[in-house]
């Protein structure tokens, strides 16, 4: 048994050193601020959103603004920040990065001001001017009016390879922007983030080494149990 465990535990070292070597990046709030999300297309200045522990996990509240849609991003110009290595990184292999982020949705908490509809999305604008959003009307998430008014908290987690989002992002970008959208038409809308996540998608040969070592290892145990045949 413990040479089992041993062996998992290399197994497990072999899948952390495969994803290492990618970039990722995830905006967690657990250190109280905004970690540098802004308004749209401004930088961190621009605005502070506040944030909030719900549920036992520190999350950024994003409110609506009437007559806006892109309401927060991360934008960075350094080659040291890890969402321009992400996406730097994302640029030659869109199908193998992940964006993905939890939402939480208070319908009581707005009142009265929930609105009739609330959507979201997400959007990706480089320094050479490339822009795509993945919205058309709420592909992340569509509520209508009666989940508005139902007074229950709707969240989840949206997760999809940049490709599937059908971003197409130019190599050689030297400035990046993620951005989230919220659009509708309540008054007092807004949502909670949490767990913003660029990062690879899990490499299969990385998986398949792990399944044999694990394989080889109960094999070794098995073997190791065998009695000598009696005379």
């Amino acid at each position: 048994m413990r040479q089992v465990l041993r062996v998992a535990a290399l197994a497990v070292l072999v899948v952390g050193a495969a994803r290492a070597s990618a970039q990722s990046v995830t905006y967690n709030f657990e250190d109280g601020t905004d970690q540098g999300f802004g308004h749209k297309f401004s930088n961190d200045a621009s605005e502070s959103f506040p944030i909030e522990n719900v549920g036992g996990s520190n999350r950024m509240r994003v409110a609506r603004t009437p007559g806006d849609f892109q309401e927060a991003d991360r934008s960075t110009g350094s080659a040291s920040d890890p969402l321009y290595q992400a996406l730097l990184a994302a640029s030659a292999n869109e199908a193998g990065y992940v964006l993905s982020y939890d939402y939480r949705i208070d319908t009581a908490a707005m009142g009265a001001g929930a609105g009739t509809y609330l959507q979201l999305g997400n959007y990706i604008n480089t320094g050479s001017g490339y822009y795509h959003q993945y919205f058309d009307n709420g592909r992340d998430l569509n509520l209508d009016s009666t989940q508005l008014a139902s007074g229950q908290v709707f969240s989840g987690t949206i997760s999809r390879t940049l490709a599937a989002d059908g971003y197409d992002i130019p190599a050689g970008e030297t400035f990046f922007r993620l951005g989230l959208i919220i659009n509708g038409d309540g008054a007092n809308q807004f949502v909670y983030y949490d767990n913003i996540t660029v990062q690879p998608v899990p490499e299969p040969g990385a998986a398949l080494v792990c399944l044999g070592l694990s394989l080889g290892a109960l094999g070794w145990r098995g073997c190791g149990r065998r009695r000598a045949p009696r005379a």
